[in-house]
């Protein structure tokens, strides 16, 4: 059975230990709860109709079939966003599972050091993104471009991520050599072409970029979008 996380709900309606169990039975069997009674439900989780009902109106409905079928809703609902997220995220497969574990190996090992991120441009604001991300996951990090923090390293920076569409931004091919030069891994995510960035990167994540030949990235352009999701799944695997 799927164990699902609902404490948000038992704190809010406060349910016992035994609501609890009730209400998990109802979330994993919220098709067949439809065609069954109350009395069939409360036989399964050895209790009672009463306990039931009682459940259903702490949590707000009118009573059980009200519950049954609010339930099914949503849980219909979540498969839905379960499906449009594979279609979501199928790119990722194109990228090979030996990237996408070494990414989160590389997080792993620098889990308890000082992380760098660095991006310019269109990418900025996805490294911003990245930055605040790791900030609340717990991990130490710092965003910025600045040549001195990576060819001195006085911080002590261990890892460095790296978001550039083409590789080849002077600003960020400097300050990844300077990354390298000192011995800081590095992962990157990049367009698909061969490019600097990529060739200095640990890891590298190339990303599908629709119009790698528009530097003013004029023209409609999900490789950012891409990136967003991308690390959003590695990240979920890391927190596994």
């Amino acid at each position: 059975m799927v164990q699902f996380d609902i404490y948000k709900i038992r704190d809010k309606h406060r349910l016992s230990e035994t609501e609890v169990q009730i209400l998990e039975y109802l979330l994993n069997h919220h098709e067949e709860i439809l065609n069954m009674a109350v009395r069939e439900v409360a036989a399964a989780n050895y209790t009672s109709a009463a306990t039931i009902i009682k459940l259903s109106k702490k949590m707000g409905y009118t009573g059980y079939i009200d519950m049954a079928y609010r339930l099914n809703f949503m849980m219909a609902g979540k498969n839905a966003g379960e499906r449009r997220q594979a279609a979501l995220t199928g790119f990722i497969d194109e990228i090979g599972e030996e990237k996408l574990a070494g990414f989160c190996g590389l997080m792993d090992k620098h889990k308890n050091g000082t992380i760098f991120v660095t991006a310019a441009g269109f990418s900025a604001p996805v490294a911003d993104y990245i930055t605040r991300k790791l900030l609340v996951m717990g991990f130490r990090c710092i965003q910025t471009n600045a040549y001195g923090v990576y060819d001195a390293n006085q911080v002590g920076g261990s890892l460095v991520i790296a978001v550039s569409k083409s590789g080849e931004t002077e600003s960020i091919t400097k300050v990844i050599g300077y990354a390298a030069n000192h011995g800081m891994d590095i992962i990157s995510f990049t367009g698909q072409q061969g490019n600097s960035v990529a060739g200095r990167s640990t890891v590298n994540l190339p990303v599908l970029d629709d119009h790698a030949l528009d530097d003013r990235n004029v023209a409609a352009n999900y490789f950012y979008a891409r990136v967003m999701i991308l690390f959003e799944y590695l990240m979920g695997r890391v927190m596994e």
